[in-house]
């Protein structure tokens, strides 16, 4: 059974928010969160020093569809990718010297989910790594 759409918000909500103390934990900064553009979204957008990280936030309960990662489709790493563009075209070019595109994935519920982070996960060209 499909939840309804409230809950799969919520859900996310949940997702990006872990996703976000993580990814603090390992050293970035949160600079914005849901960057909408009209061709696609990034989640989380992270710097560290030059270093800007496009992050894209997948959670699922559980394996029985696949896993989080593997939603992560070459059309969805296209519209991450043209969002990263528009996003890039809007800050000065001196204030970062390098990007990159990360998947993290969660998977399961509460206290017992996995979190597995991808970083580099793939390339400007929507390539995997």
């Amino acid at each position: 059974m499909i939840p309804p759409p409230e809950a799969r918000r919520a859900q996310g909500d949940a997702a990006e928010e872990r996703a976000c103390r993580h990814l603090e934990g390992e050293g970035l900064t949160i600079v914005e969160r849901n960057f909408r553009t009209k061709g696609g979204e990034i989640d989380i957008v992270a710097r560290k020093g030059d270093l800007l990280v496009f992050v894209e936030v997948r959670s699922r309960e559980d394996a029985d569809f696949g896993t989080p990662e593997e939603s992560v489709t070459p059309a969805k790493r296209r519209r991450i990718v043209a969002a990263a563009r528009q996003y890039l075209s809007n800050v000065p070019p001196s204030s970062w010297r390098e990007a990159r595109f990360d998947v993290i994935a969660i998977e399961g519920v509460g206290n017992a989910a996995v979190l597995r982070h991808y970083p580099a996960a793939f390339d400007a060209k929507g390539k995997t790594l």
